[in-house]
């Protein structure tokens, strides 16, 4: 069984493919590849981001200084999706969430110092919300 950082990685690699394809995140959830057929961690989580991500893309938006959500690389876009998602609607800790958004960002980003971005912006969200 997978942990839930490598749960949330495949949450980021299935929201990256649909974004780069025109494949439904359902069609991505059987491939093999992700392994992640029962885990309900993903389904929920997939299914919640793509039912909010109207609502998500605007908090993120409303939490960039001089950026648009469009300019930031595709990779950073579904890492502060699935963060805010998490602090926004479910019970996890912030703080995990950031943390983990930041581990994926220097993974992943296509820029050295974009976790240092992303986790500035996650926190702006967690202010906002808290008020």
């Amino acid at each position: 069984m997978k942990s839930r950082h490598e749960l949330r990685e495949s949450v980021f690699k299935i929201l990256f493919q649909v974004e780069n394809t025109d494949l439904d995140y359902r069609e991505l959830l059987e491939f093999e590849v992700y392994d992640v057929s029962g885990s309900e961690y993903v389904t929920r989580t997939l299914d919640d981001i793509f039912a909010k991500k109207e609502q998500i893309d605007e908090i993120i938006s409303n939490n960039l200084k001089d950026w648009k959500l469009e300019r930031l690389s595709k990779m950073d876009r579904q890492i502060l999706r699935i963060s805010t998602y998490e602090i926004l609607f479910t019970d996890i800790p912030y703080k995990v969430s950031i943390n983990e958004a930041v581990e994926l960002s220097k993974k992943y980003s296509e820029k050295d110092d974009s976790y240092k971005f992303i986790n500035g912006v996650l926190k702006g969200i967690v202010e906002t919300s808290a008020k």
